[in-house]
C-alpha cells in the first residue's frame, strides 16, 4: 500500500464529534410515553418418552442384541470345531486300526514258515 492511501483511510475513518444539539434532537424524537417491555417465557415443551429415551435406548438394545449374536455365533463355531475335531478322532483311529491289521498281516508273513516251494517265490 502506498502511504497516500494510507493516510486518506486514517482520515476518513478518524472519530468525528457529534454536532451541537444532536443528543436533545434524539431525545425529544422519542416518544414520551413508555410502556414497559413484557417479556413471557415460552414453556418449554415436554417431550416424549421415545424421543427423550428413544435413542439411548435403541442403542443399548442394538449393543445387547450384537453381544448376544456375537455369543452365539462364537458358540456355534466352537460346537462346529468339536463335531470336526470327533470326526476326525474317529477317522484318525480307523486309519490306525487299518493299519495295525495290514502290520499284523506283514508281521505273521515275515515269521511264519518259508513257503514250501521254492519256485513260487521268485519274482
Amino acid at each position: 500500500m502506498t502511504e497516500d492511501f494510507e493516510n486518506e483511510l486514517r482520515r476518513r475513518l478518524a472519530p468525528v464529534d457529534a454536532p451541537e444539539g444532536f443528543a436533545e434532537r434524539v431525545m425529544r424524537a422519542l416518544p414520551t410515553d413508555v410502556k414497559p417491555a413484557v417479556i413471557t417465557s415460552l414453556p418449554t415443551p415436554r417431550r416424549s418418552w421415545m424421543k427423550q429415551f428413544g435413542m439411548p435406548t435403541a442403542l443399548a438394545a442394538s449393543l445387547l442384541a450384537a453381544v448376544m449374536l456375537g455369543r452365539y455365533s462364537a458358540e456355534q463355531r466352537e460346537q462346529l470345531a468339536e463335531q470336526r475335531g470327533r470326526e476326525a478322532s474317529r477317522e484318525l483311529m480307523q486309519a490306525l486300526r487299518l493299519t495295525s491289521d495290514k502290520l499284523d498281516i506283514a508281521y505273521q508273513a515275515v515269521q511264519g514258515p518259508p513257503p514250501a516251494d521254492p519256485e513260487e517265490n521268485r519274482s
